[in-house]
């Protein structure tokens, strides 16, 4: 029964972390290219008012650098319009695929928590950014708090985990 209930919870926050690049991409985000030709970003982007996007017209878009360069298809160090809505299809794409691997490693990470032997993990909340997983929540005592950080900074893809957890008292 309390198999049944974890499972439940862990395909509950990964779809919830699936839905939020979806739920993102359809509010307008400020710095990001719209994918329309003549898209009020674009201009405001095209400082010089050439019609093309250069380099150093985003280099202030950290992100942006690598989908710039692949959708420069001419390689003439701009981005016409069809060549800034491919940028924007490919930083969505890079997006995305970082929520994905963020909340893969969310459900790896409470999966070895919920395995782990005599570690009670049901109140123990798993957030990752960036490969870098946060810990928070209730633990029993100060050995199950150090056998949660261990556990998690064990599972493949964690860089870093961050410590939130809080003994009962």
């Amino acid at each position: 029964m309390r198999l049944d209930k974890v499972a439940i919870a862990i395909l509950g926050v990964t779809a919830l972390a699936w839905s939020i690049p979806f739920a993102r991409s359809a509010e307008p985000q400020p710095g990001v290219i719209q994918p329309q030709a003549n898209s009020a970003e674009f201009v405001r982007l095209d400082a010089n008012r050439d019609g093309f996007l250069s380099f150093s017209e985003i280099k202030h878009m950290d992100e942006y650098h690598e989908p710039f360069a692949q959708a420069d298809a001419n390689r003439d160090g701009r981005l016409d319009a069809t060549e800034a809505i491919k940028a924007h299809q490919l930083y969505e794409r890079a997006l995305a695929a970082r929520y994905a691997k963020d909340a893969w490693i969310t459900a790896k990470v409470k999966t070895a928590l919920l395995r782990e032997k005599g570690l009670d993990s049901m109140d123990v909340s798993v957030e990752t950014f960036d490969n870098q997983v946060l810990l928070s929540g209730f633990v029993d005592d100060a050995e199950q708090k150090r056998k949660a950080l261990l556990v998690a900074s064990g599972v493949e893809g964690v860089k870093d985990v961050k410590d939130g957890l809080a003994v009962r008292k």
